[in-house]
């Protein structure tokens, strides 16, 4: 594997831990976006990265669980394959977005429960809320994206192109 890749594929695992993930599902990561195959095995991820067994295995649990990562199979194959995720970035925000709006409910909870009326009380009532906020925008948002994506996707591939010329 050439440098370029090497320093994209560090550089992936320094974003997904300031995302709060490990650095090596920031390097699987970076390195499945670059693999040039459909689909790769756990030993091929393994080996690429040289790590261990134990490190790739805790880390693909983690990206099939953050629903960046799928898993695949080959007919007649028992190998188990990974590939980026196939979901569309609207279904990957409103998988997230069910997060936060748990999360909302969970410090509602803990608001109508707190005995106290203090800044703590204060925090949990503009969390929830910013929460509750967050996700009717946010639904606002992918209603206007899948209406015009296909537009902004082509502005930015001729600006890409403009760019690289």
């Amino acid at each position: 594997m050439d440098t370029y890749k090497l320093n994209f594929i560090e550089e992936s695992g320094l974003v997904l831990e300031r995302l709060g993930m490990t650095r090596m599902a920031g390097r699987v990561f970076g390195y499945l976006m670059i693999c040039d195959e459909d689909q790769v095995s756990f030993d091929d991820i393994r080996e690429a990265l040289q790590a261990s067994k134990g490190s790739i295995s805790a880390t693909t649990k983690q990206l099939l669980h953050a629903r960046l990562l799928e898993q695949t199979t080959i007919p007649g194959d028992r190998k188990t394959y990974y590939r980026i995720s196939r979901k569309k970035a609207g279904g990957m925000l409103k998988e997230r977005l069910k997060l936060f709006i748990t999360f909302s409910e969970l410090l509602e909870k803990g608001l109508t429960l707190k005995q106290r009326d203090d800044e703590v009380a204060d925090w949990l009532l503009e969390v929830s809320t910013f929460y509750s906020w967050v996700g009717n925008e946010i639904d606002q948002i992918l209603v206007k994206w899948e209406n015009t994506k296909e537009e902004i996707i082509r502005e930015k591939q001729s600006h890409e192109r403009n760019r690289s010329e």
